[in-house]
């Protein structure tokens, strides 16, 4: 077992994200040899907001029966993207509060906070910014607030026919959010059997701090990151990536794969309006990324 992650936790709402998520989740828990938790918000839909009167009882109402049979839904949908079943089964959990959850991205976060040891794997539509702007996404927030292991998967990035990751790609800069993601990656990748790939990005033309040379930059850092990484039978890779665009660097390197390879990078926060206006590395990887990504804070 991992001694890092010993839950793998996926919330389930029945769409397709939500099974791709699963599937994805699955697989992590047994490579990890980790439980599994099926999780499941009881949102407030918004156009209730106004029609909540204080003294409303949720237990008598009406809708309560068609909420819980729609969590029953959603998990039987789970079950059923997890093939072969796993031993023991995966733990149903339902989360709600007296007039259902109201902010499904700070539940799910607050939830996951109360585990130890856990990964949160996420389905995640693709929207544009001005979408996730005026709509909000629930994937893009908890990511944002997560103080645990978070990943990302869309849809088309875990088909139902892949059960393996091929490689690792791994973005190192140095800092201790990118020795914390090595560390992950590298139970991951001594338990899929994958190579591991170490992408350091570095602006042509930009001088290194001090005497330093970037090869010399780029070398200190690959040496962090292999200590943090630990033995990798499959062997391990180093990549300079030149350019302005770290995040589409990182894209367009996984881009070049089809062995299914899997992004697991660190996460340096920002300010949530500086996120907004400006976006982070991590969170365009995301967006941009044709396979899973995992990010690490």
């Amino acid at each position: 077992m991992s001694e890092r992650v010993s839950l793998v936790i996926v919330p389930v709402d029945g769409s397709p994200t939500a099974t791709a998520a699963t599937r994805h989740a699955a697989m992590l828990a047994r490579l990890l040899d980790a439980r599994l938790q099926l999780l499941h918000v009881m949102p407030l839909n918004p156009a209730e907001l106004s029609d909540v009167p204080a003294n409303r009882q949720v237990e008598s109402d009406h809708d309560r029966a068609r909420r819980l049979q729609s969590a029953s839904d959603a998990f039987a949908r789970a079950r059923e993207a997890i093939d072969p079943p796993m031993s023991p089964a995966p733990e149903e959990v339902t989360l709600e509060d007296d007039t259902f959850v109201r902010h499904p991205a700070r539940t799910i976060v607050g939830h996951v906070r109360g585990q130890r040891d856990s990964l949160l794997v996420i389905g995640a539509r693709h929207l544009s910014d001005m979408g996730k702007f005026v709509e909000g996404s629930v994937s893009n927030e908890v990511v944002h607030r997560a103080n645990f292991p978070v990943t990302v998967v869309h849809a088309e990035s875990a088909p139902e026919d892949v059960q393996r990751i091929g490689r690792v790609l791994l973005p190192v800069d140095g800092s201790r959010h990118s020795d914390q993601a090595a560390v992950l990656a590298g139970d991951l990748a001594r338990s899929a059997g994958a190579g591991v790939e170490l992408l350091f990005c570095h602006p042509p033309g930009l001088a290194a701090k001090g005497d330093a040379t970037p090869d010399d930059e780029a070398e200190q850092v690959f040496q962090r990151a292999r200590k943090a990484l630990g033995e990798v039978s499959a062997g391990v890779v180093e990549q300079v990536l030149s350019g302005t665009d770290y995040a589409g660097a990182i894209v367009a390197q996984a881009s070049r794969y089809e062995d299914y390879p899997m992004i697991i990078m660190g996460r340096r926060g920002l300010g949530t309006w500086r996120e907004k206006l400006l976006g982070s590395v991590s969170h365009r990887v995301i967006d941009q990324a044709p396979c899973p990504v995992t990010v690490v804070v």
